[in-house]
């Protein structure tokens, strides 16, 4: 028998070749995705449909759920865990990332988008080239582009234009730049903790809600609630992204960083589907209730973009130079697009 230390060099060479060449099973990785929302959440179960497509492309690469903020970090505190690596990516409301970088309420502004369909024209634009730039030198990224579309529900009356909210008492869910708006509509804001709302819409605390369509269902505000503005053109429009640990990132390398992106994408089509399932699941529910059910009008919408450009949209732009300059960045991209595939200079309806 021959002994390991008569076997030529150039012999362990070719042996120690061929056994590269057989390929070994790569190192798997764990990625963790953190988030606030339940299971049934559209939210949970896109990210499911990011999980089983890396699953699918990538079996050494595993995305592992976790949500109800289930690993411990609250949603104020997973943007600073994502910056620092703690966590490697997470569904996170941009209200949130805002508190810590004001120029990112460009993701949560009222009136613009006019539809989340319509958010779709800023694929590949120098908007998102620019809000990207903008977090990767922040320590994170945006993985996948989840625009969510809403709605108002009312007691008293249909809000429909800006004068139909005068002396209202109302709340939004998107926050301060949507409360300045209705606020300069003439409403009256409420302030409550979301638990509260369906009780004080059925007294005179609350009159009229803003907010996701989910959101209209989830509070049960059908029970309470005679007029519903559902469908059409929105004046309230959000993004609620996944956003990834720049250094995960940059440690996945290209090949991984392509396949994920992939994913992201087909997460994002799924994301899609359910928001015209939850426009059409929302009117249902509202009109099942008796409540009078309408979409948005151009004309309607048209108002509040107006009354949103001279009040929040400019109190955004004195943020910094360069929330002007993302502002910007955003109307060019979308006047672009039109131009581009020929539509006409108004946004398109849903």
């Amino acid at each position: 028998m021959q002994s390991v230390k008569s076997v030529s060099p150039r012999t362990m060479a070719l042996v120690l070749a061929l056994l590269l060449a057989m390929g070994t099973p790569a190192m798997a990785r764990e990625l963790r995705l953190s988030h606030q929302f339940g299971e049934t959440d559209a939210r949970h179960r896109a990210a499911r449909v990011l999980a089983a497509e890396l699953r699918k492309h990538r079996p050494d690469l595993t995305l592992s759920l976790h949500p109800n903020s289930s690993l411990g970090v609250q949603p104020e505190q997973q943007l600073d865990a994502l910056i620092e690596g703690k966590v490697d990516l997470a569904i996170l409301p941009m209200g949130y990332a805002a508190a810590k970088y004001p120029e990112l309420a460009i993701a949560s502004m009222p009136a613009i988008p006019a539809s989340a369909e319509n958010a779709a024209l800023l694929r590949g634009s120098e908007f998102e080239d620019l809000l990207q730039a903008f977090c990767d030198e922040r320590g994170f990224r945006i993985l996948a582009w989840w625009w969510f579309d809403g709605g108002t529900a009312s007691r008293k009356r249909r809000v429909s234009s800006p004068g139909s909210i005068k002396g209202l008492a109302a709340r939004s869910g998107g926050g301060e730049a949507f409360h300045t708006v209705l606020a300069a509509a003439g409403a009256r804001i409420a302030r409550m903790s979301a638990d509260k709302m369906n009780e004080s819409m059925q007294g005179d605390a609350l009159e009229v809600y803003q907010g996701s369509y989910e959101a209209l269902v989830n509070y049960k505000l059908y029970e309470v609630a005679q007029y519903a503005t559902i469908g059409g053109y929105s004046a309230y429009v959000t993004l609620v992204p996944i956003l990834i640990s720049k250094k995960t990132w940059d440690d996945l390398g290209p090949e991984a960083q392509a396949e994920l992106s992939r994913a992201a994408d087909a997460s994002t089509i799924f994301m899609e589907q359910t928001q015209r399932e939850a426009e059409e699941m929302t009117a249902s529910r509202f009109s099942a209730s008796k409540a009078q059910v309408e979409p948005l009008g151009f004309e309607d919408y048209a108002a509040w973009a107006e009354l949103a450009k001279n009040t929040a949209w400019q109190d955004y732009r004195k943020v910094s130079p360069k929330a002007a300059e993302l502002m910007n960045a955003m109307l060019r991209s979308f006047i672009n697009a039109r131009r581009s595939d020929g539509t006409p200079g108004e946004p398109p309806p849903k």
